[in-house]
């Protein structure tokens, strides 16, 4: 597999993850341009969420001359790979850790941030025939253990000042939503939903289509220089150049496709299983609403969902090389966990998973993803953390609205650049010893 940290690009013509949304949508994409431009006003890197986004605001709003490159297909990254949930946020801060960090005024600017994002995702669901097989029904956050409970209760207490229609549930209202033993309480988010990520890709990609903007694929960046001003862009399909150039490969971002790039996230592994669909009984063993998402607390989280067929979707982290991505071990260890969730489920434990796959997040030092110039005339985003499907919606106008000169919010995202690792050439070793510390203090 792929691997940021190892190799200089993704090589071209590799087929998407055989996952559950690829066996099981039927969707239409538009059809990529046959050739490279070899000039244009704006590149931009990355057929993801963030980059249509970005490229659908260039070519639409300030009618810019757009090419959108991407290494493989259109999506083939994490916007095609994660499970599909929409929640309001982004890295790893609560809004309470933004409210102590920052003030009560920065964090409720934050929130409404994150409510432009939805609007952004709701509009593109209304662009989507399917209706991006929308499930209302919110996101509970549910304490695993006990120990977990006063400040997941804590952090409700601030929350409600931003989001008062949260609410909390105790063990007992829990388990009747999920019956789970690893479940003392749990905050129920009401606007959060799952939805189909390959749907929202393709209708994002029609709607940058019919914006005006060139979709690429197969156009891996394998070289990068400087020429009159310009870049000049060398790719697996040909060269261009351009006056300004968006990265926007978020987790699958090499770590030598630019100098100014260089160290500033680090690329985890997120994996995902898919079951079969489950027995009526089964379905009412686990207690879980088809229509809820559910993450837990811990530091190295479980998140999971009935699918429209009544499968259940249960997801983790992975591997730590992108070279161990599709070992056993790690399907299996996503097994046991579910049977570890659900009790009843056993059995799924002692059988082959219909679907696994493994997908790219991007982790930021300081666990929250920034909008910025990292050198002149190049812009990104990156760093969501894995909590990125509702975000990168508003993202990517950010990045355009960046692009083109216009002045951010004043908010953290927006203010300066991804912090660099120290020690960047060590971050796998530093991650494989917090995943130890983690899964031994069952954090």
């Amino acid at each position: 597999m792929y691997d940021p940290l190892v190799h200089d690009f993704p090589s071209s013509q590799q087929p998407h993850a055989r996952s559950y949304w690829q066996a099981h949508t039927a969707t239409n994409f538009p059809n990529a341009a046959t050739a490279l431009p070899e000039r244009t006003d704006i590149v931009v890197i990355g057929a993801g969420y963030t980059g249509l986004n970005a490229a659908l605001e260039l070519a639409k709003h300030y009618q810019q001359n757009v090419v959108l490159v991407d290494a493989n297909q259109l999506g083939w990254g994490c916007s095609t790979r994660n499970a599909g949930f929409a929640m309001p946020g982004t890295g790893r801060l609560s809004l309470a850790d933004w409210q102590k960090r920052c003030g009560a005024a920065t964090a409720q600017a934050i929130y409404n941030e994150y409510q432009a994002a939805f609007a952004r995702l709701e509009a593109h669901l209304q662009a989507c025939p399917q209706q991006l097989e929308v499930q209302r029904g919110g996101y509970l956050k549910v304490a695993h253990r006990l120990q977990a409970v006063p400040a997941l209760q804590r952090s409700l207490e601030q929350l409600q000042q931003f989001e008062p229609d949260a609410r909390w549930l105790d063990s007992s209202q829990t388990q009747q939503r999920v019956n789970t033993p690893q479940a003392y309480g749990a905050i129920h988010y009401p606007n959060s939903f799952g939805l189909n990520p390959l749907l929202l890709t393709a209708s994002l990609a029609r709607q940058c289509q019919q914006a005006g903007v060139t979709l690429v694929e197969g156009a891996a960046v394998m070289h990068w220089e400087r020429h009159e001003q310009r870049h000049r862009l060398h790719t697996s399909k040909g060269k261009i150049t351009a006056a300004k150039v968006v990265v926007a490969t978020n987790g699958y971002t090499s770590n030598q496709l630019h100098p100014s790039l260089q160290g500033r996230t680090l690329p985890v592994l997120s994996s995902v299983i898919v079951t079969r669909p489950l027995t009526s009984d089964e379905r009412r063993s686990i207690g879980l609403q088809g229509n809820e998402l559910v993450m837990d607390t811990r530091v190295l989280k479980y998140y999971y969902r009935l699918l429209p067929d009544g499968r259940l979707l249960f997801g983790g982290r992975g591997a730590i090389r992108g070279k161990d991505a599709q070992h056993p071990r790690y399907a299996r260890h996503l097994l046991e966990a579910l049977a570890g969730t659900f009790p009843s489920l056993q059995a799924l434990a002692k059988t082959p998973v219909d679907y696994y796959w493994s997908g790219w997040i991007s982790v930021a030092l300081d666990n929250y993803p920034r909008i910025y110039s990292p050198a002149d005339s190049i812009y990104t985003s990156m760093g969501y953390c894995g909590s990125g499907v509702t975000f990168s919606q508003l993202a990517g106008q950010r990045l355009a609205q960046l692009t083109m000169g216009e002045k951010l919010p004043e908010l953290p995202f927006y203010q300066s650049p991804l912090a660099k690792f120290p020690l960047p050439s060590l971050r796998r070793l530093g991650q494989w010893g917090f995943y130890q510390l983690a899964r031994w203090r069952r954090l």
